[in-house]
C-alpha cells in the first residue's frame, strides 16, 4: 500500500496505552462533572434553612463576576469573553454547611486516649442548606459614598476582591475596609447625647437616629479575596514579575487581611483564589456564611443579655413599689387605730 505507515510492536502498544490514558481521563472528568453537577441539584431541591445577603466590592477587572459565575454555575468564560451579563449583578445559589448538633457538645476536653470523641463529633454533625444572595455593586459606584453606604445597609457581609496580578486594586480594597469600619464604628458620646437630647426635647422625635445607630453598631463581617491565584508568585526580579502576570504576593494579602479593622474585628479572613480552576471559590462563601452566623449569635446573645438587665431592672423597680406601698399602708393603719381607738375609749 502506498504511503501506509507501519508501527513496530513497541510504538503500537504506546499508542494503544496513549489512547486508553486519554479515554480515562475524559472518563474521569465527565464522572466529577456529573457529580457537582448531582451535587448543585440537590442542593437546589433541599429547602434551606435561612439565607445570607453578601455585597462583593472591588475595582474594575478584579474577576468580581468571574467568581459568581464560577460559584453559581461552576463554568468559566475567560478574559477574552465578556463577562455573563445575568452574574454581573449577583447570583442566588445554595450552600451546604456542616453543623455541629449543640447537645452533643461538650465543656470538658476529651482526653488523649478517647479515640470515639471524633466518631461521636462527626456522628453528631449535620448538614443544613443556605442560600446566598451575593450582590455585585459596580465599580463605577464605589466613589459614591451614599450608594455605598445604601449597600452595607442591605446586606449582612462584604467580600472585598482585588487581583493578584494589580497592586491597585489591592489598596482600593484596603480603603474599601476602612469606609467599612468607620460606617459601622459606634458614634462618639457627644453625638450620641445631642441626639438624645434632641430626641427628648422632641417628644421621641430621635428614636429613628437611635434606631438607625443600633444599625450601624452591628457586626459586619468581610472577607478579603485575592482573584486570579492560578498565576505563578512573583519572581525577585521585576522583569519576570511583569511577564508572569503577578505583583502581589500571599503574604501581601495576608498582611493586608491583619490589618484591615472592621467591625467586630481586629482583622479579616483572607483566601486567593482562582475563577479560572475553581480552587477556592466555594470556600470563600462558605466562610463568610459561617461569619455571618457567628455574627448573629453574638447579636442574639446580646440582645437576650440586655433583655434580662431590663427584666431584672423592671423587678427591682416593681419590688421597690410594692415596698413603699406595704409602707403607706402600715402607716394608714396606725394613723386609723390611734383617731378611731381614742374614739372608743374616750366613750
Amino acid at each position: 500500500m502506498v504511503n501506509s505507515i507501519v508501527w513496530s510492536v513497541e510504538e503500537a502498544k504506546y499508542l494503544k496505552a496513549i489512547f486508553r490514558w486519554q479515554e480515562i481521563s475524559s472518563a474521569d472528568e465527565e464522572s466529577q462533572k456529573a457529580a457537582k453537577a448531582a451535587e448543585r441539584q440537590r442542593q437546589r431541591e433541599q429547602k434551606p434553612a435561612g439565607e445570607f445577603r453578601v455585597l462583593v466590592l472591588g475595582g474594575r477587572g478584579t474577576g468580581k463576576t468571574s467568581l459568581l459565575t464560577r460559584f453559581a454555575a461552576g463554568v468559566f468564560h475567560g478574559e477574552s469573553q465578556p463577562p455573563d451579563p445575568f452574574y454581573e449583578r449577583g447570583c442566588r445559589h445554595p450552600i451546604t454547611l456542616e453543623e455541629v448538633n449543640p447537645a452533643a457538645e461538650t465543656t470538658d476536653r476529651p482526653s488523649s486516649h478517647e479515640k470515639t470523641a471524633t466518631a461521636a463529633a462527626a456522628a453528631a454533625a449535620t448538614t443544613v442548606t443556605y442560600v446566598i444572595d451575593a450582590l455585585e455593586m459596580p465599580s463605577g459606584q464605589l466613589p459614591s459614598n451614599p450608594a455605598l453606604a445604601a449597600a452595607l445597609g442591605l446586606t449582612e457581609a462584604a467580600v472585598l476582591v482585588y487581583s493578584v496580578r494589580d497592586a491597585a486594586s489591592l489598596r482600593l480594597a484596603r480603603g474599601l475596609a476602612e469606609f467599612v469600619r468607620e460606617h459601622f464604628s459606634p458614634p462618639d458620646s457627644d453625638a450620641a447625647d445631642a441626639n438624645a437630647t434632641n430626641g427628648s426635647s422632641n417628644g421621641g422625635g430621635g428614636s429613628g437616629s437611635a434606631a438607625e445607630d443600633l444599625l450601624r453598631r452591628r457586626i459586619y463581617p468581610v472577607v478579603l479575596v485575592g482573584t486570579k491565584a492560578d498565576f505563578p508568585p512573583p519572581s525577585p526580579s521585576p522583569s519576570s514579575t511583569r511577564r508572569n502576570g503577578r505583583a502581589v504576593s500571599w503574604g501581601e494579602g495576608a498582611r493586608a487581611a491583619r490589618g484591615m479593622g472592621t467591625p467586630g474585628a481586629d482583622g479579616v479572613p483572607f483566601l486567593e483564589v482562582s475563577a479560572k480552576t475553581g480552587e477556592g471559590v466555594d470556600r470563600v462563601f462558605e466562610l463568610v456564611a459561617r461569619e455571618v452566623l457567628r455574627a448573629r449569635r453574638i447579636a442574639r446573645e446580646k440582645r437576650e443579655a440586655a433583655e434580662r438587665e431590663r427584666m431584672m431592672l423592671l423587678g427591682h423597680e416593681a419590688g421597690l413599689v410594692k415596698t413603699v406601698g406595704s409602707e403607706g399602708r402600715r402607716k394608714k393603719f396606725w394613723l386609723w387605730k390611734a383617731l378611731f381607738g381614742r374614739r372608743a375609749g374616750g366613750k
